[in-house]
């Protein structure tokens, strides 16, 4: 059935183009740099390394290695959702529930269009999926030295590409300890020189790979630019004078708002470096990133989340992203001056803080993070009910520009959605989207009755599994609430809670299986 379910989907989605954007910052950026990537003389500036090298790097591959893009990120996300199945099937030794999960993971309708989109999203899911089956393959394998090396290994080159793909890769590490916690307990690793062995060696297999591969990818990045990290983000300059910003005026902080308006009039009368981007800061609310500020809920000022571009492309306007280490140098500018000022108390600030983007949780936002978490999880419950097959933009002079070489699709692809057979197929996904819509639902409230029906009677290792699953996803939940109360709005939500959508789905299999095997012992009524 996997195969069957494999080469349908493949088949569905052969005519289905990659969906293109005009987001300069995002979707159209990892385009553009997995094409410098393949030239070596990329002068630098303000977005070669905008972002993280994880996603552009995967685009690379797919093109050396021949494939259309949009065929190599759907096999990545089907040959990651096998590799889940497998793990469920030897941990939970049910065809059944392995074939379902199946199901569940290959015709979710949003698949369709985020299998298509140009976002690093599209390889953090299967990187998830691929993590989270490797965890559970650790759980099964505790007791054999010998496989528990191998899974620490697989877990650590996993994670040094998931590290690499999205700059908050932090929130995997507590559900990875969380499994190497329960394996300790098991096996009292402690109480002999063995099994201390092997565990402190399965660590080490599973921390070493994300350190090589994120200590190569920078000292690549110091060769060519001078800079010894793997994205702007990491870069220490950009941290400190961030960091430096936000510790001034905190009572003038409000939710999403971090640097408001009559903050940076303080700043600026401190800071002559400072002072020289204003001019590209203090613009109206319905041009350039204060509009984009206004689209996410906030006109008055600059959402957190904005500002930081938004004082990027400043630095940038100003000619200091000619190298990087004249950019790193007026960073480490602002930094001395603003954190000066704060010392001599020419400015109200609170104490320097070990992290630069996060924004602190006040006792104020408690209630409305904790109610957001709630929204936001209701949210995921539909997150893969969403069905779009939409081409994104259709203008073939844009894909022809920047999409036709390096997704190895012709710019015209596009036109192929007329024909006949394929408008069929368009019809064809529709139709079985709506059946997976409609029975959703249905098959949700029957795995919650049966996790209260059969999940009084489930063993410790089947219980450490889903524990291992809904922590996942909780601690995913609680940081997409987070960054929405304190830097922007998230919307629904959806771009950043489908990465958990396959420990969803498992958790759903596994309480449908709890409840037929359940129903399966109960006793026949007496005659």
């Amino acid at each position: 059935m996997a195969i069957a379910l494999v080469v349908v989907k493949l088949w569905a989605i052969a005519h289905l183009p990659i969906h293109a954007s005009l987001a300069r910052h995002d979707n159209l950026r990892y385009i553009i740099r997995a094409s410098q990537l393949l030239d070596p003389d990329v002068p630098y500036d303000g977005l070669v390394l905008a972002r993280q090298p994880g996603y552009p790097t995967f685009i690379v591959a797919s093109y050396l290695l021949g494939l259309p893009l949009r065929f190599a990120q759907e096999l990545l996300y089907l040959a990651a959702g096998l590799f889940l199945a497998l793990s469920l099937q030897r941990w939970l030794q049910s065809a059944r529930a392995t074939g379902l999960f199946l199901i569940l993971y290959t015709l979710a309708p949003f698949s369709y269009h985020w299998n298509r989109q140009t976002l690093q999203e599209v390889l953090y899911l299967p990187l998830t999926a691929a993590i989270l089956g490797t965890c559970l393959n650790l759980l099964q394998d505790y007791q054999y030295p010998r496989r528990v090396l191998l899974n620490a290994l697989t877990l650590g080159i996993l994670g040094a590409g998931f590290w690499n793909t999205r700059p908050e890769g932090i929130w995997i590490v507590p559900v990875i300890a969380l499994c190497y916690g329960y394996i300790a307990l098991k096996q009292s690793c402690f109480a002999s020189r063995t099994r201390f062995t092997t565990f402190a060696a399965a660590s080490l297999l599973t921390v070493a790979p994300g350190v090589v591969l994120t200590s190569f990818i920078a000292g690549m990045t110091y060769l060519d630019y001078g800079l010894y990290h793997t994205y702007d983000l990491k870069a220490p300059g950009l941290r400190a004078a961030y960091s430096s910003l936000q510790r001034v005026a905190p009572e003038r902080q409000r939710p999403q708002i971090t640097v408001p308006a009559a903050t940076r009039a303080e700043i600026y009368a401190v800071s002559p470096s400072f002072r020289r981007l204003a001019p590209h800061l203090e613009i109206p609310a319905d041009e350039g990133w204060r509009a984009a500020s206004c689209g996410l809920g906030v006109c008055d000022d600059y959402a957190a989340g904005i500002f930081f571009w938004a004082v990027r492309d400043a630095v940038e306007a100003e000619g200091f992203y000619q190298s990087a280490p004249k950019t790193e140098a007026f960073y480490q500018q602002i930094a001395r001056e603003v954190n000066g000022a704060c010392e001599r108390n020419w400015l109200d600030c609170q104490p320097q803080t070990i992290v630069s983007f996060i924004p602190s949780l006040t006792g104020d936002l408690v209630m409305p993070w904790l109610r957001r978490s709630a929204e936001l999880g209701y949210q995921l419950t539909r997150s893969s009910l969403v069905l779009r097959l939409d081409s994104g933009l259709e203008d073939i002079e844009l894909r022809e520009r920047y999409y036709r070489q390096i997704t190895r699709e012709a710019a015209d692809f596009i036109e192929v959605r007329s024909l006949p057979a394929n408008q069929l197929k368009d019809a064809l996904i529709t139709a079985v989207s709506k059946l997976y819509q409609w029975l959703f639902p249905v098959l949700l409230g029957l795995a919650v009755l049966g996790w209260i029906w059969g999940g009084l009677r489930v063993s410790q290792g089947l219980l450490i599994g889903a524990g291992m699953l809904l922590w996942c996803i909780l601690v995913r939940v609680l940081l997409v609430a987070y960054i929405d109360v304190t830097s922007w709005s998230v919307g629904a939500g959806d771009r950043y809670l489908r990465p958990v959508l396959p420990a969803f789905w498992l958790l759903m299999v596994i309480g449908l299986e709890l409840g037929m095997r359940r129903w399966q012992q109960r006793k026949p009524p007496q005659l």
